[in-house]
């Protein structure tokens, strides 16, 4: 028996990006190893993208928590970052491509009333070229950040 889309859920935890662009995979990447850790608990589900989509909303509106996990082209002082997000009151962005975890949380909010607490937690890439694999810096980065999710977010609410 699969849970229905709108059951209640404690946590998702969604990676997004693009794994044929080399370090833009690491969201999928740190999202598929929280789901070897923690895919026997019914109470978190996982969620793997290629980019954020509006009608995502709807499979997250039963999210008590929510983790986005992407990489970034900006500089980060320890090479990854956790931020709680909040949604987003700007306009809709030109494309889905363009996208973000708190403009995803304005439709939640709008839509279905629902703004549950979420952080994204930002990977710094360096090479986003084609190709498969995440360069040996970005696989370091997302172990320390599959670390921190690990504390942050599930060991100290059980």
């Amino acid at each position: 028996m699969t849970a229905d889309r709108t059951d209640p859920f404690e946590l998702c935890i969604i990676g997004y990006g693009n794994p044929q662009r080399r370090d833009d995979g690491v969201g999928p990447y740190v999202v598929e190893r929280l789901s070897g850790i923690l895919g026997h608990k019914k109470n978190i589900r996982f969620r793997i993208v290629h980019q954020l989509d509006p009608a995502l909303a709807e499979e997250l509106q039963q999210a008590e928590r929510m983790v986005f996990v992407d990489a970034t082209l900006n500089k980060l002082e320890d090479g990854w970052e956790w931020a709680e997000i909040q949604p987003e009151s700007g306009t809709m962005p030109y494309t889905t491509h363009q996208m973000n975890p708190s403009f995803l949380l304005r439709i939640l909010d709008c839509a279905y009333h629902r703004s549950p607490q979420t952080w994204l937690v930002s990977i710094q890439g360096e090479d986003f070229g084609f190709g498969e694999g995440l360069s040996p810096e970005v696989e370091t980065r997302a172990e320390n950040a599959i670390s921190e999710i690990l504390d942050r977010v599930v060991t100290k609410r059980e």
